[in-house]
Formats: structure tokens, C-alpha cells, sequence
């Protein structure tokens, strides 16, 4: 038990030390040799501890995504309209998206996609986080949803719980609403800051406008 305690420890410290790395870099300027120096560990620790560095690097970027979902589950528990916290709730993706839509587009569309379940699997054991109070089946069940057009129709769906739209309104929005988040987050992915943030506030424009057919925003 000691020895298994032991490596889940060692795991986290690489993990975060991903995390770090990412903060400052991109996925493709950081290597085994480089991370494993950092670390204290040989090249081969790494491999010991995980099937391949590439999948340590998903688990690194799964905390940016961890990061939005701790944040989102504060605003489930502080949100009461239903439309206005879908609203706030894009608004919320696309803060975290846009500081790195190179991750967050990797992680929901891109190539990391297809290891999403696993990553988030295996971060949520060695992390364990706590998401919303007052609604945390809710919060999980958003939170191991990888499809991110399927996420957004069971946010939508507690909208048609309350008459404020139908369902075939939520599966439209559903599929248009990702959409444009995902073209954005494409169109700025290699800008500067400055321009992702111009990038921000055009895509929470957009998903405003398309949203007018069913509520429109209180000045």
C-alpha cells in the first residue's frame, strides 16, 4: 500500500510539473529528457509511470480544463435562470478557451480528444475535486461528458425542464453554439493574447445573437 501511495505521489508531481510547463509552453517544445531533468527523475521513471509522454501531457492540460469545471461548479450553486447560466456558463469556457485554445481545442476536438475519458479518469483519482454543492450529480455527470456538443444539450435540457425553450431549440443551439466556439478558438489559436481577447468578447457576442430567438440578455 505504502509503495502504491508512493507512486500515485510521484505521479502528481509529474503531472504538475506537465501543468507548469504548459503554463509557459507549448505541448510540442517539451520533451522527455527536458521534464525528467526537471524533475529529478531518469526518462525511464516516466515511462514506468505512465504508457507514453504524450498521455502525461494530456494529464497535464487536464488541469486547465479542471480549473474551468472548479470554477463552473461555483456558478451552478450561485445561479438560479436557467438561460442566464447557460449564458454565463460559455462565457466562463471561453475565458479559460481562450488563455489556450491551443489545449482546450486539442482536449474537446483536437488530438487529445481521444484520450479524454482516460485522462480525466485517472486526474479526477489522483485530484479529487469538488464541484458544486447543491447539484453534484449534476456537476459529475457534466464533468465525465468528453463530448462537448452532448455537455452542452444536457445544459440546455434543464432549460426545456422549465417551458424557456423546446427541445428541438436545445438540440439546434447545441450543435450551432460549439460550433461557433469551435471556429473561434480555431481562427485565434495562434494569435497573442491581446487578439485572443478580442477573440473572447466577439465569440460571447456571437453565441448572444444566436441565442436571441429564445432570450435575449437584460441591458
Amino acid at each position: 500500500m505504502a509503495a502504491y501511495e508512493k507512486g500515485n505521489e510521484t505521479k502528481r508531481r509529474l503531472i504538475m510539473s506537465m501543468y507548469n510547463k504548459l503554463k509557459v509552453q507549448d505541448a510540442s517544445a517539451i520533451t522527455v529528457r527536458g521534464l525528467a531533468k526537471e524533475t529529478g527523475c531518469s526518462p525511464a521513471a516516466l515511462y514506468r509511470h505512465f504508457e507514453s509522454f504524450e498521455y502525461l501531457i494530456v494529464l497535464g492540460a487536464m488541469k486547465f480544463f479542471i480549473d474551468y469545471m472548479t470554477e463552473y461548479g461555483q456558478l451552478m450553486d450561485s445561479e438560479s435562470d436557467r438561460m442566464e447560466f447557460y449564458i454565463k456558463g460559455w462565457e466562463l469556457f471561453n475565458r479559460y478557451a481562450f488563455e489556450r485554445p491551443d489545449l482546450y481545442y486539442r482536449l474537446l476536438w483536437g488530438s487529445y480528444n481521444k484520450r479524454f475519458s482516460d485522462a480525466l479518469e485517472e486526474y479526477f483519482e489522483l485530484f479529487p475535486i469538488t464541484g458544486s454543492e447543491r447539484h453534484p450529480a449534476y456537476f459529475y455527470i457534466l464533468l465525465f461528458t468528453e463530448n462537448i456538443q452532448e455537455r452542452d444539450l444536457l445544459m440546455l435540457k434543464r432549460a426545456v425542464d422549465h417551458n424557456l425553450l423546446s427541445y428541438d431549440d436545445a438540440v439546434y443551439f447545441s450543435i450551432s453554439n460549439t460550433l461557433i466556439v469551435k471556429g473561434m478558438l480555431e481562427t485565434y489559436m495562434d494569435r497573442d493574447l491581446e487578439s485572443r481577447k478580442r477573440g473572447e468578447q466577439e465569440c460571447n457576442r456571437l453565441l448572444l445573437k444566436n441565442l436571441e430567438k429564445v432570450y435575449v440578455r437584460e441591458e
